[in-house]
């Protein structure tokens, strides 16, 4: 009787013994808290969302266009949304204006102004490599656009032509989150033509034919 006794007292001491530890070893509420408001605090994480931007920079042309365009403006505007700090899509719009290399003696073109207005749209793939503010990040995807030559006689002369061609832009750029509104971003891309039909080519068109870009834009996330 004494060992059965004993025995249950044994048991009983075991039990709430293992009891306390797992109280012990059991997080607080408080310290779960704690940690969520830490990882939710973070003052530099990238924001979410909608994103509008305007901006504006430099192109030209690569390959067999180079030498009969020369180096002009772009702009562009675009709208965009991230739904994670890594990852985005955007809808932009682009455009450029050139002017055709037809007398390098006295670098005249073929119009008075731009003589080559070129105006499109692209839809793009944003991967972003850190979920800080300050963000580098790659960008692809497809694009279509027009090409409008400024004066048709003299351009048809020289082998210039309105057109519609497609292109897939690929690019680098680092961008900075600056407060909870302003946006700054710096991108450079290149843009694979999927034709050239608008300029004299005496050669097929291939990657190397193409057109670069540097642009500056400036706009804010919502």
């Amino acid at each position: 009787m004494k060992a059965f006794v004993l025995s249950g007292l044994c048991a009983a001491a075991l039990w709430g013994g293992a009891a306390r530890a797992q109280e012990d070893y059991r997080p607080s509420a408080q310290s779960v808290e704690l940690e969520t408001v830490q990882v939710d605090t973070r003052t530099n994480r990238a924001d979410t969302g909608i994103y509008a931007m305007l901006g504006g920079g430099a192109e030209g042309y690569t390959g067999q266009l180079a030498p009969t365009i020369n180096p002009g403006l772009s702009y562009g505007a675009t709208l965009g949304y991230r739904p994670s700090p890594y990852f985005g899509v955007e809808l932009g719009y682009s455009g450029g204006v050139s002017d055709v290399d037809f007398n390098r003696a006295d670098g005249g073109g073929i119009a008075n102004g731009p003589d080559l207005v070129r105006n499109g749209g692209q839809a793009l793939l944003v991967g972003n490599m850190t979920d800080t503010k300050l963000q580098p990040y790659v960008v692809s995807g497809v694009g279509v656009e027009t090409y409008n030559v400024r004066s048709d006689r003299r351009g048809e002369a020289l082998g210039f032509n309105d057109d519609t061609s497609g292109y897939v832009p690929a690019g680098l750029g680092l961008r900075y989150q600056l407060g909870g509104l302003i946006t700054a971003d710096a991108r450079v891309a290149y843009n694979i033509l999927f034709d050239q039909d608008f300029a004299p080519s005496t050669l097929q068109p291939g990657v190397g034919d193409g057109r670069y870009s540097a642009t500056l834009s400036v706009g804010g996330t919502y």
